[in-house]
């Protein structure tokens, strides 16, 4: 650097072999930060790629997506085509959502978290069905401005749909008679998850039965040497990770005669009585035959 006699500070022109460098150094910037080498990536939050809701309830499986390496830009620039396809064990692939430039198609029940146009592509699923349980595909394709594609992803998450028991039906085997044996049964006719139930008799005073008395798998109760203190309302619940339901049934032991017994007894009367008229006839005709 020199300087003029007016005082400006010259500075020398590049010679060419510095120019050549200084064109091929802003040719390759602008290359990595065009469009055309922007690298797609889809993203999913951490733990979140395998969900559990129950049934009935909303789901959201969150996807996105980046550009990496693109020029900042306060509008996105390219076209996305996003497809949401649903994958179960020895079924047809079911087409759940997409959009893009063939325009919008979404099943009942689903549709995206956040309205187009969005690098956050996540599918909002409501009323949650046990058939809705499966792994969720999401297939993006990112075009330019003239509809080239740049590159397409996949990923994938899974649903399990939790089934809550529904509504047990209870039932009493047995006489429920002094010094008798009864079991109570308890059935919940629909759950996808094991279940597992418990008794508990609420009046007149509270207790909770635990095994072996109580088998919490079948949902039986066993209770013997009947007394009339046990009468009373009991209580079974039936509930799995996903939910509860329960019924009651009514405990009443008597003191009397059981019912085998009683109808015994009708039995020998009525027996007796039978005896008794036939021989009152067969005295008539003897006294008639005199």
């Amino acid at each position: 650097m020199t300087t003029s006699r007016s005082g400006w500070a010259r500075i020398p022109l590049p010679g060419p072999s510095v120019a050549t460098f200084l064109q091929f150094l802003f040719l390759g910037l602008s290359a990595l930060a065009s469009p055309s080498r922007a690298q797609l990536e889809l993203h999913v939050p951490a733990g979140l790629s395998r969900l559990q809701a129950a049934e009935g309830s909303e789901v959201v499986l969150p996807v996105w997506y980046t550009l990496n390496g693109e020029l900042p830009s306060s509008q996105p620039w390219e076209v996305p085509v996003v497809r949401w396809y649903l994958y179960q064990k020895g079924k047809q692939e079911i087409h759940v959502l997409s959009y893009g430039i063939g325009g919008m198609y979404s099943k009942p029940r689903a549709s995206l978290l956040y309205p187009e146009p969005s690098r956050n592509m996540s599918l909002r699923l409501q009323d949650l069905q046990e058939e809705d349980s499966g792994s969720y595909r999401c297939t993006v394709f990112i075009y330019d401005n003239q509809l080239k594609e740049l590159g397409h992803r996949i990923i994938s998450l899974d649903l399990d749909v939790l089934v809550p028991p529904t509504s047990p039906s209870c039932h009493l085997q047995g006489v429920p008679r002094v010094g008798n044996n009864v079991a109570l049964s308890c059935q919940s006719p629909r759950s996808k998850h094991a279940v597992q139930y418990q008794w508990e008799r609420l009046l007149p005073s509270s207790q909770v039965f635990y095994p072996p008395v109580l088998d919490p798998i079948r949902g039986s109760l066993r209770l013997t040497s009947l007394s009339t203190s046990v009468s009373g309302v009991y209580i079974c619940k039936a509930h799995n990770i996903a939910g509860s339901a329960q019924c009651n049934i009514t405990l009443e032991v008597c003191t009397g005669p059981g019912p085998a017994v009683v109808a015994g007894a009708v039995v020998g009367t009525l027996i007796g009585l039978g005896l008794l008229a036939g021989l009152v006839l067969l005295y008539q005709r003897w006294n008639h035959g005199l």
